[in-house]
């Protein structure tokens, strides 16, 4: 086996080295490619960066009509979503690079997104959709040098879509699938005097199917219902600045079940988020920056009622309320200097807080479990960045450090080095190395199982790849390791409350990331392979106890799309995505244990088209599951048979 860690760091070593040589050369003027990105904190073309970056554009997203977000994520290298071709509703999980799901941080134009109610602070996925985007932007490694905690594999940015004309402009969708799935929504966007502002609707209901695997036939239909509101307003200040607010309402309620292969006939959950966020932009000659705030509000309640009690069920009722708050400040500017210098610094304050309480009725009387209240259940981080970045016609660099003073365990700091070198006009050699940190989440600081003496994860990632983009082909590869310290695991106990949660965990990642492209006429395709191999070890008892970390997620995944733009109004595409054997692990009542179960390897296909009548109408088919793969993604529970959705959108 090759070592990563020496491997990345001599090529920065040399990459760093020859900088300077390099700078001395003549080179033909001319970039890899003009598309710009703004995950960086401020939009910056993609080809002036040693970091991996993948995009996901708005023409790309409308022929995914149909899709979930996280079905348009599964298929994206070194990423596997356990969940995203499960029943509507069901739980989410997001692995990036083969690292735990709170180790991706999700942004919404720049802004940090989670949950701090969720044992992991990871965000419920099924309160997003693509309908509101302009693009999504993929940033994989670490980057907690600019996002601070969670960014410890790599950030998801959301990018909404703004309103960017005068003119009143609008769009109706209606969606409707064949497992009962009627999905409608309609925006508008406009300007008034100096004002640009934007409303949007979404509602999403489907009938669905049973979230356990049925396997006696009478398992009654999970449904899932989702309503949502965005508002955007917009306006300049003057001749160079700039102000934004935007406003987002999302609720929603799944119908559960018990556990694996357990039907539950009246378990519910429902969830109600609140966002506002708000942005000032300064724009000078060579001087940008920021003003950025937000304030969001999540509740969640889930009950199971009395009036159907599954078998093996422990209580004849419960109900768990969880409420969250996130707020958050940062400033930060950025700098042209001579010598194509940039200069990136600023300072960012977060805070969280949640309340949460639930209650059962057994035949043994009521029961309360110990709530979490906000006056004892908070924490906040306050951190400065810099970060400085040298950009030329043959070479690159970006160099950055973050200092973070944690309410709970004190100051620590993360950095990054990004060197690059243009071979060709056309082709990219980068090495990485970033360190990366998650604070403890409140719940495992707090809660009966909690430890107020938790320290944050710690994690190290080193990467180094090639990329070549040619005028009808391109392809990326790109070696990596991941290495997580004081992990945080939840460990048993033998007396009350029997369990807590401890810094004890060691993870190991590695694998490969391979990417292409191609085009021909009106033919087009890409394919991605992702190799990944990782192992977790816990002290126990004293002693080290080790095992793969891949819990549900493939060592070996592949997804080729293929296709072809029929007529100027007529494309059609053809995906096929396989996954090699997963493991899952689940808790045995039998043997008061957790066990290891099989997932067996599944090819997933999919065929979409979409047709331009006019330009005023278009439609899009989408057809899943075309072999009708009988598989699984989550032990004891059921996914997505062969079914179609037929889109029909209005726009003017």
């Amino acid at each position: 086996m090759f070592n990563f860690k020496w491997q990345c760091l001599a090529l920065g070593i040399i990459l760093c080295s020859n900088f300077r040589a390099f700078s001395q050369q003549s080179a033909e003027n001319q970039v890899l490619t003009e598309v710009q990105v703004s995950a960086p904190k401020y939009p910056s073309k993609i080809d002036q960066t040693g970091k991996v970056v993948s995009l996901i554009n708005r023409a790309q997203l409308d022929q995914m009509v149909g899709k979930s977000l996280a079905e348009v994520l599964q298929i994206q290298a070194g990423i596997s979503v356990s969940g995203a071709r499960s029943a509507p509703g069901s739980n989410q999980e997001i692995y990036v690079r083969g690292a735990n799901t709170g180790h991706m941080l999700l942004l919404i134009d720049g802004f940090p997104v989670n949950d701090p109610s969720h044992i992991s602070q990871v965000m419920d996925w099924n309160l997003l959709d693509i309908s509101s985007l302009e693009r999504i932007e993929i940033l994989k490694g670490g980057q907690s040098t600019l996002y601070g905690s969670d960014a410890m594999a790599g950030v998801i940015n959301l990018v909404t879509q703004k309103s960017n004309t005068r003119q009143v402009r609008g769009s109706v969708q209606v969606q409707a699938g064949s497992i009962g799935e009627l999905n409608s929504t309609a925006r508008v966007q406009g300007a008034l005097a100096k004002n640009y502002w934007s409303v949007q609707v979404r509602d999403y209901v489907s009938r669905g199917y049973s979230a356990a695997k049925d396997t006696i036939g009478s398992f009654e239909k999970d449904g899932f219902k989702q309503q949502q509101v965005h508002l955007t307003w917009s306006r300049p200040i003057g001749c160079k600045s700039w102000v934004e607010l935007y406003y987002q309402w999302n609720a929603n309620k799944s119908n559960l079940d018990a556990g694996p292969y357990t039907d539950e006939k009246d378990y519910a959950a429902k969830a109600k988020s609140n966002s506002l966020r708000f942005q000032y932009q300064y724009k000078g000659e060579n001087t940008n920056w920021y003003l950025r705030a937000f304030h969001e509000v999540i509740d969640r309640v889930f009950t199971n009622d009395s009036t159907y009690i599954a078998p093996n069920a422990w209580t004849n009722f419960s109900n768990s309320n969880y409420e969250a708050k996130s707020q958050g400040l940062e400033w930060y500017g950025k700098w042209s200097m001579a010598r194509k210098l940039t200069l990136l610094a600023g300072s960012e304050y977060r805070y969280q807080n949640t309340l949460q309480s639930d209650y059962s009725i057994s035949s043994y009387g009521r029961y309360d479990s110990p709530s979490l209240a906000p006056g004892k259940a908070h924490q906040s981080m306050w951190a400065l960045f810099v970060m400085v970045q040298k950009s030329g016609e043959r070479r690159g660099i970006e160099l950055g450090t973050r200092w973070n003073k944690s309410s709970n365990f004190g100051d620590f700091t993360t950095f990054n080095l990004n060197p690059y070198l243009i071979l060709t006009q056309d082709s990219k050699l980068f090495a990485n190395v970033y360190t990366g940190f998650k604070v403890p989440s409140l719940y495992q600081l707090y809660s009966p199982y909690g430890n107020s003496d938790l320290k944050q994860e710690l994690g190290t990632t080193l990467e180094m790849g090639y990329s070549i983009a040619k005028t009808a082909w391109s392809s990326r590869v790109v070696v990596f390791q991941n290495e997580v310290k004081d992990g945080i695991v939840f460990q048993s106990k033998n007396v009350d409350p029997y369990g807590q949660y401890v810094n004890v965990s060691r993870q190991s990642t590695r694998g490969v990331e391979l990417e292409g492209g191609y085009q021909l006429g009106p033919f087009r395709s890409t394919i991605n392979y992702t190799f990944l191999d990782g192992n977790l070890t816990n002290k126990i008892g004293g002693k080290d106890s080790t095992y793969s970390s891949l819990i549900r997620r493939p060592a070996h995944a592949i997804a080729l799309n293929l296709g072809l733009q029929i007529s100027p109004s007529w494309q059609v595409s053809w995906l096929h995505h396989w996954q090699a054997r997963r493991v899952d692990m689940v808790y045995d009542e039998a043997l008061f244990s957790v066990v290891s179960k099989d997932l067996s390897a599944y090819l997933w296909s999919e065929i979409q088209s979409s047709y331009q009548l006019n330009r005023h109408v278009q439609m899009n088919l989408l057809i899943k599951n075309l072999y009708h793969q009988k598989f699984v993604e989550s032990y004891g529970y059921s996914t997505q048979p062969f079914n179609f959705l037929l889109a029909l959108k209005y726009q003017w």
